[in-house]
């Protein structure tokens, strides 16, 4: 009988072919954990919050995370190489850290007039010079954790490929996608947070006044909670709303936020997180 040594098992077409599978799984639970953690989140809370087009960021974000990280891991894996795992993802990086900007401030916007024309038409999404510096943190950060992702992939890959169990087939995916899950949630706090929080605050506010209506509110309390905000548009504060970002200045930290109650369009300023006024931003509002 014939005996196979560890270097002919290896070298079989069928343990090749699981290889390069597992790669293609790795990086693929790269993108989508990655696309989890940065837009996910972000799309879940701004669910909570009627947020308009909530989940969009993320699905595209997804789509192309788990496209690109799903070749670069085939790649590592075809090449069978740890150090060509490091230019490999170190490309990646560059297109991951692209997206954290590209993805809320330029491609959203378009991708919302394609299939919203009318909220699409309000959004004024300016790409700012000094975004540059934004691009140079995110795409440290993400470089740093997928470059460690990355060069663990063959090392983590390799026995898997030989695991007869589903727990050691699929410890390197979740091992990888803790990785890019942490590196997704800090990369978060640099472009979403400052936008997603001005919308949260914002719904706050206007729940809470709605909440309210008709009753003596504590002057501390509605100065705390800014009610003075939404005084010119109280006729329409208790009709269904949908929310999203219209605006925002170079720092992020003055953002016009857009308030679709019923038929009338709303415009709100916050500043800081604070919500400063409101006013009617069409006409044919009341």
């Amino acid at each position: 009988m014939k005996s196979f040594s560890n270097e002919d098992v290896r070298y079989r077409p069928d343990v090749i072919r699981m290889k390069w599978r597992m790669g293609m799984a790795y990086g693929i639970a790269i993108g989508l954990s990655f696309a989890a953690a940065t837009w996910g989140l972000d799309g879940y809370q701004l669910s909570q919050a009627h947020g308009s087009h909530p989940w969009l960021k993320f699905i595209i974000g997804a789509l192309i995370c788990m496209t690109v990280g799903g070749a670069a891991g085939w790649l590592v894996a075809r090449l069978e190489k740890t150090i060509l795992a490091l230019p490999i993802y170190l490309g990646v990086s560059l297109l991951f850290s692209w997206l954290t900007l590209a993805l809320p401030f330029q491609i959203f916007p378009k991708v919302v007039a394609l299939i919203d024309p009318e909220t699409g038409s309000m959004l004024n999404y300016i790409f700012y010079e000094n975004f540059s510096s934004r691009f140079a943190i995110a795409a440290a950060w993400v470089a740093l954790f997928i470059t460690l992702a990355g060069i663990l992939q063959i090392p983590l890959t390799e026995p898997a490929a030989f695991s007869t169990s589903i727990f050691g087939r699929l410890m390197p995916l979740v091992v990888c996608a803790v990785i890019m899950f942490i590196n997704g949630t800090i990369v978060d706090t640099l472009n979403n947070e400052p936008l997603r929080s001005a919308v949260q605050q914002l719904n706050q506010t206007i729940q809470f006044t709605v909440d309210h209506q008709g009753q003596e509110v504590d002057k501390a309390l509605a100065r705390t909670m800014r009610m003075s905000s939404l005084r010119s548009v109280l006729d329409v504060v208790d009709q269904p709303r949908q929310i999203i970002v219209g605006g925002y200045d170079p720092w992020l930290g003055q953002i016009n936020v857009l308030v679709h109650f019923g038929e009338a369009w709303v415009d709100c300023v916050v500043v800081y997180n604070q919500p400063s006024f409101c006013q009617y931003a069409k006409q044919g509002t009341p």
